[in-house]
């Protein structure tokens, strides 16, 4: 079967960005569009085959039904939330274009998704907003589906993002009345795989369909749950009835990456249940829906992975929605911290090798007095501790223990990738990397990863970045020095 042409609007916004992918591995030709082709270029599917990029401005009707020309169907990602006060407005015109572009071309579909929630007196702007859109969409004469979800879970997803720093940043959880109000999360891939069976599915055309996940749960246990499955400490609770949204979005702006004028119309939405009304989807396009324990846990994956992966690893896994892509913003999938240092030294490569080895094994860099202390503390809790290391570099292989790391890839006299076994506040691996110049100079590179867990893991990242420059610039210098005139 031929399969034909997919406009998706809005393709490189979070939902964007995954569902061309999605499209892709079905078979669909897409045409996928922003307002800017160098946007397009950031993303995995950029060169792909069967993806056609288009400049779009969707406040030109013109420019929206050139999009629309050759199309069987078009995804409706469009908000204006990133426009600032009157992105409802924004919203508006731009939905009125789609509709006018429809009417002059042969769309067969559109599928449009919206917002969780009931129509009522003291709504949100924001969700006002994605409910007037699918009206005025549905005013034209093309069949639109609405397919409407409450927060999406998966890392760059802004509403998870949120959830994921105010969770981790914060020993103490302050609970104002909103965090009480029930919801019912979805994961993106039950998302996605909603969105391409709309294609492929007619009873789903011209219907609102809910799409939810399997539980119904306040705002506030969804923060615990993600605090169990990071492994945070348990935190402290303050109930604070007066702490408004708009205060609320204040205090996210202040700790978290993400900006007040984006939290605030996310936040406002809280402020009722969103809750599915009905489950007709389900029966529609059966799939199995993670639960939230299963949907957080997939998220956090991405972070063992990053810990794990080499920097001269040239494979990826396969497509994971509830992991970050190319061309999520820079906040996205949580704290990974990077720190690289580079130093020449006068010294032969296999000379600077079994230094590095011989540091890591005898002492260096866990043979300070705070690290032998955690050590101690570590095996007092039942924890691995600081083991003595290997003195024979050329019998190191994987899976060994030196000193306090887990050896995770290695590749004699070229890499060496490690991995902290120590009980910190957080996650680490260091990598070196060794570059032979000529047969007396060796470049060496120091790549240090770090996820914090919490407040005290930034604290902790801070207070011991310098110490790695220190050691790599002075303290293996001066080892490789000691074993030249040991000669």
């Amino acid at each position: 079967m031929v399969l034909e042409k997919v406009l998706v609007l809005g393709a490189t916004g979070y939902v964007g960005r995954r569902l061309v992918s999605s499209l892709l591995k079905e078979g669909y030709t897409v045409r996928a569009s922003w307002r800017k082709l160098s946007k397009l270029e950031r993303h995995s599917w950029a060169h792909h085959p069967k993806v056609e990029p288009v400049a779009v401005d969707i406040f030109d009707r013109e420019s929206v039904r050139k999009a629309c020309e050759g199309c069987f169907a078009a995804y409706y990602l469009i908000h204006s939330m990133y426009h600032g006060k009157d992105f409802a407005k924004l919203d508006k015109k731009a939905a009125e274009n789609m509709v006018w572009a429809t009417e002059h071309t042969e769309l067969k579909r559109i599928v449009y998704l919206s917002g969780l929630g009931e129509e009522q007196a003291g709504l949100s702007k924001h969700l006002r907003s994605r409910f007037e859109v699918g009206k005025i969409l549905r005013s034209g004469s093309v069949p639109v589906t609405i397919l409407r979800a409450a927060m999406i879970i998966g890392a760059g997803s802004v509403s998870f993002e949120i959830l994921r720093y105010m969770t981790e940043r914060l020993p103490v959880t302050i609970i104002p009345g909103w965090l009480r109000t029930k919801s019912q999360p979805i994961a993106i891939s039950n998302v996605l795989k909603y969105l391409v069976g709309c294609l492929e599915n007619p009873a789903t055309s011209d219907r609102t369909l809910d799409i939810g996940g399997p539980e119904i749960i306040t705002y506030y246990d969804l923060g615990k749950l993600y605090a169990q499955e990071a492994k945070l400490v348990k935190r402290f609770v303050v109930h604070v009835p007066f702490v408004t949204p708009r205060l609320s979005s204040y205090w996210i702006n202040l700790i978290t990456p993400i900006s007040a004028s984006i939290a605030l119309p996310l936040i406002m939405g809280l402020k009722y249940d969103l809750i599915c009304l009905n489950d007709d989807i389900t029966n529609i396009i059966p799939q199995r829906l993670l639960t939230n324990k299963e949907a957080i846990q997939l998220a956090l994956s991405q972070i063992e992975y990053t810990l794990i992966r080499t920097v001269t690893s040239r494979k990826y896994p396969e497509f994971i929605p509830e992991w970050t892509q190319l061309g999520d913003p820079l906040w996205a999938g949580g704290s990974t911290y990077r720190d690289h240092r580079s130093i020449v030294i006068e010294s032969p490569l296999e000379d600077v090798w079994n230094t590095i080895i011989e540091m890591l094994g005898l002492g260096g860099y866990c043979d300070n007095l705070p690290s032998q202390f955690r050590g101690v503390i570590d095996k007092l809790i039942g924890e691995l501790g600081i083991r003595t290391g290997k003195k024979d570099s050329s019998n190191l292989k994987l899976i060994d223990f030196v000193n306090c790391w887990n050896v995770i890839s290695i590749k004699h006299q070229k890499h060496l990738k490690l991995y902290a076994e120590l009980r910190i506040p957080g996650r680490a691996a260091l990598e070196f990397l060794l570059r032979k110049i000529d047969n007396q100079t060796t470049e060496v590179h120091q790549h240090t990863m770090f996820v914090p867990r919490g407040l005290f893991g930034l604290l902790y990242w801070y207070g011991f970045l310098p110490i790695h420059g220190i050691t790599l610039r002075n303290r293996l210098k001066k080892e490789v020095d000691t074993l030249k005139n040991s000669k």
